[in-house]
């Protein structure tokens, strides 16, 4: 049976006391600055959406969104993680501070015309919903560690690649703050109130 793995930093989750209102914990590695806590941001990154049209952080200045690694020929998780990526999209369809990326971790399958055909297939047809392709090999593989994700090559795995099914929440200031196992549709669902909590922290409805 396949298995998900699971990644280290999820230990590393720290959370605020919210004294006066309901709000997000940030998620991830932290560190101590005087009397500032400095909390880890994803890093920035330059990629090409299924429109070939080029995309990077400043695209997405501003806004919150939601993010997940998958690649188009993968058998097991992945249908399921971009179904619920899908929902996602549908309950918040409305909120244009919010969007979706979906990162192809297969460099060499995944070509535009393949992930446009795979999102035309899937009938998105949403502004601000990406799935997202590197200009070189690594360009996604980089990224996958800081979204407290795992991709490795493994010819055992079915796909080729072997990869947890994380949905990640980011903040407009590059900061994760809400996660769920994106096979797991309960999990979703607690991930669906949380965009919610950092909608109105961003004071978008």
């Amino acid at each position: 049976m396949y298995k998900v793995l699971f990644y280290s930093s999820i230990g590393f989750l720290f959370f605020l006391s919210c004294t006066q209102e309901k709000k997000l914990p940030y998620i991830g590695n932290y560190t101590i600055n005087g009397t500032d806590t400095i909390f880890a941001k994803v890093p920035d990154f330059n990629l090409m959406n299924q429109d070939s049209v080029a995309v990077n952080s400043k695209t997405f200045e501003g806004k919150a969104y939601l993010a997940s690694f998958f690649f188009t020929s993968c058998p097991t998780i992945c249908p399921k993680v971009m179904r619920n990526m899908i929902r996602l999209k549908d309950e918040f369809s409305s909120n244009k501070q919010l969007a979706y990326l979906c990162f192809s971790l297969d460099f060499r399958r995944d070509s535009i015309p393949r992930i446009k055909d795979y999102y035309l297939k899937l009938g998105i047809d949403h502004p601000n919903f990406h799935i997202l392709q590197g200009y070189q090999q690594n360009d996604i593989r980089n990224l996958v560690n800081d979204y407290m994700s795992i991709a490795v090559d493994d010819p055992d795995s079915p796909g080729g690649i072997n990869h947890s099914g994380w949905i990640i929440l980011v903040d407009p200031e590059k900061r994760m703050r809400a996660y769920a196992l994106g096979t797991d549709d309960q999990d979703v669902d607690r991930l669906m109130g949380d965009v919610k909590i950092l909608m109105d922290e961003m004071g978008s409805h």
